[in-house]
């Protein structure tokens, strides 16, 4: 909203600079609405901080959005219709009648934005007036500097890609049972595919990457790739043999002649189809050598590749894991050392069942509470204010949504325009 704000600011002062000696009484409209926003301006890291318990403040910001919108197309609109009207007389009798009184031929357009101005004045002043009904403080640009500074991101806060298995909780069996049979399955001596399945945010990957990272020195090729919902298959061959170019027809053989007689490991993340798997599938020499080719999905329907080994399931993780593994995220090795508080250790019991066992939830919910103050009212506003529903993890994106609100108001428009 504030890159928003400041764009729409940013035009008005150069539709001031570009035509003043041109605006008349429309310059005081413009004028007029350039200082409100600016105000306006001032009271956004407010709101922002309170729109997610209150409709009212949610529908302020929405309404700000569609008025900044709403100049922002006038602004538009006039300088196009000036630039119209200048190639159409530019040659004309009134173009050089216009020019010599200092009359432009610019009333009409000017007349049309005014009105429009004038219309939208009315919109903000109610916007700054609503402001004071719902609370919403005007704050000092250099509590905004302080606050962005007050909100970096602490070195301590993990990102959930990165795999340390100190963090890990609740996948030591699976990992054991996964290397299993990766390495000790001596029943099927063949290429074998392994299917982990489970919903989004339950682990798949980072289990995928532990168990990559210890079996990978038993293989004499090895390759862990990420596939997900828009792949390219050709791309992803490319990476096996490590070479930027070739089309498919002629790099798949090229492939499996290349695995041909070699024990390999070859792991595919985040599968989304049956077809990918069928069109990749000839590539692979199914030699008798103990190869082995792991995928993960969240699809049953992809599991079911190998008639010979069951499909391995992710289960969600227990009340007790759930804990532990919020605290892990949460805490400092030195404040985990410490005995938690009962009064916290209560609130963490209920914010970790919120989460429903789903290792996403809890590693974006620690990440959230690693960078606040450890007291009983601030995790209480945590909790309080979690609306996010997720179903044995049916639903990430409101998850997600939570980390993104969380995020420090200056870090938000980048976010955006990033993505």
């Amino acid at each position: 909203m504030e890159s928003l704000v400041n764009f729409v600011v940013g035009k008005l002062g150069d539709l001031i600079v570009k035509v003043a000696q041109f605006l008349g009484g429309v310059g005081n409209q413009v004028e007029w609405v350039e200082t409100e926003l600016k105000r306006i301006q001032c009271c956004l890291i407010d709101a922002d901080t309170k729109r997610k318990g209150d409709a009212r403040v949610e529908n302020w910001l929405n309404e700000l959005r569609d008025v900044a919108y709403r100049i922002e197309d006038a602004i538009d609109i006039f300088y196009v219709e000036i630039e119209d009207s200048r190639q159409k007389d530019s040659s004309g009798f009134l173009h050089k009648f216009n020019k010599l009184c200092c009359m432009p031929m610019k009333v009409p357009c000017l007349h049309k934005l005014g009105k429009e101005l004038g219309q939208i004045r009315d919109v903000l002043d109610g916007i700054s007036k609503s402001r004071v009904d719902y609370g919403i403080k005007e704050l000092p640009q250099d509590t905004k500097k302080e606050r962005s500074q007050a909100d970096e991101l602490p070195m301590r806060a993990k990102a959930y890609i990165d795999v340390d298995e100190t963090k890990i909780v609740g996948l030591d069996a699976d990992k054991s049972n996964i290397l299993d049979l990766l390495l000790n399955n001596v029943e099927i001596p063949r290429r074998a595919v392994i299917t982990i399945v489970g919903p989004g945010g339950i682990g798949k990957t980072t289990l995928a990457r532990m168990v990559y990272e210890r079996a990978m020195v038993n293989f004499e090729y090895h390759i862990m790739l990420s596939v997900s919902q828009q792949y390219n298959l050709a791309d992803l061959v490319r990476q096996m043999l490590n070479e930027k170019e070739g089309e498919l027809k002629s790099i798949m053989p090229k492939l499996k002649n290349f695995l041909s007689g070699k024990k390999y490991l070859i792991i595919l993340d985040d599968v989304w189809e049956v077809r990918f798997w069928e069109q990749l599938k000839d590539a692979l020499p199914i030699n008798e050598n103990g190869s082995r080719v792991m995928i993960t999905s969240r699809s049953i329907d992809v599991a079911p590749v190998d008639p010979k080994i069951s499909p391995y399931k992710l289960s969600f993780l227990n009340e007790e894991d759930s804990l532990t593994l919020l605290l892990k995220t949460t805490l400092s090795c030195q404040e985990l050392d410490k005995k938690c508080p009962n009064d916290l250790l209560e609130l963490a019991n209920a914010l970790s069942k919120k989460c429903n066992g789903l290792p996403l939830a809890l590693n974006v919910l620690g990440g959230i509470l690693s960078k606040r103050d450890q007291t009983y009212h601030v995790w209480k506003n945590v909790l309080d204010t979690m609306n996010w529903y997720s179903e044995k993890g049916e639903d990430c994106m409101n998850i997600l949504a939570m980390s993104y609100e969380d995020m420090p108001y200056y870090l938000k428009s980048c976010f955006l325009r990033l993505a």
